[in-house]
């Protein structure tokens, strides 16, 4: 004879924090591997470090239970907003993050006079295309040759594709 025993628990769910704060030079090295990550071409240490420390870019990071998944970088300008780089670590994409980041930046610009945000993208990117088209924004321009070094054919310059999100 076998006994079997069941015993019914109730699952465990750990609280999660989201949180959105202003990057600062301690991000540095967070921002540096998701940035590093996602990119054939990623900008260097000097140059993320120059767009979080100068004083008229709004520079976010999404972070979860104080763990940075997320950053992005905006130049203002008067009445738009440039997005400079957006990225989130390659471990947590395609479960909101993203459209998290951008949604929190686009409440911070409502309380200002900016109304659109402007973006250049590789047009090799199709998943970041793909990801821009589906929260709105849209293709306005193509800036032929405008990259010197082509993630597909590095000897071939590849095309930036210019894109707009009103608001």
């Amino acid at each position: 004879m076998s006994w079997v025993i069941s015993i019914k628990t109730k699952p465990i769910i750990k609280p999660i924090s989201i949180s959105y704060n202003k990057l600062s030079y301690d991000d540095i090295d967070s921002i540096v591997f998701i940035e590093h990550q996602n990119s054939q071409n990623p900008w260097s240490k000097t140059q993320l470090a120059e767009s979080i420390l100068n004083p008229t870019n709004l520079c976010y990071s999404l972070s979860i239970n104080s763990q940075i998944l997320g950053f992005l970088m905006v130049m203002p300008a008067f009445d738009t907003a440039d997005i400079l780089n957006i990225s989130i670590n390659a471990e947590f994409q395609r479960k909101g993050h993203g459209k998290r980041l951008l949604y929190y930046l686009i409440q911070e610009l409502k309380n200002t006079k900016i109304r659109e945000l402007i973006l250049e993208v590789r047009a090799s990117n199709q998943a970041a295309i793909s990801f821009y088209l589906k929260y709105g924004f849209e293709e306005i321009s193509l800036r032929k040759n405008y990259y010197i070094n082509n993630s597909k054919h590095p000897n071939q310059k590849e095309d930036g594709i210019i894109m707009r999100l009103k608001f």
